[in-house]
């Protein structure tokens, strides 16, 4: 297994640590991009429930 140099190392810690900001919508950093859509999605899925849920609701 190839071991991550220094800078790879700096690189994840720096990801790993990022949390989400509303800000992120509008950033130019792909990472903080893919942060706010992510929590978007989950978001969506909290609010609306599962697809199981919705058909149980619906009987």
């Amino acid at each position: 297994m190839k071991s991550l140099d220094k800078v790879d190392k700096r690189a994840v810690e720096n990801v790993s640590t990022k949390t989400y900001q509303p800000s992120h919508y509008k950033s130019n950093n792909d990472s903080e991009k893919g942060l706010a859509l992510t929590h978007e999605q989950v978001s969506d899925t909290f609010t609306e429930g599962t697809i199981e849920y919705k058909k149980e609701r619906n009987k």
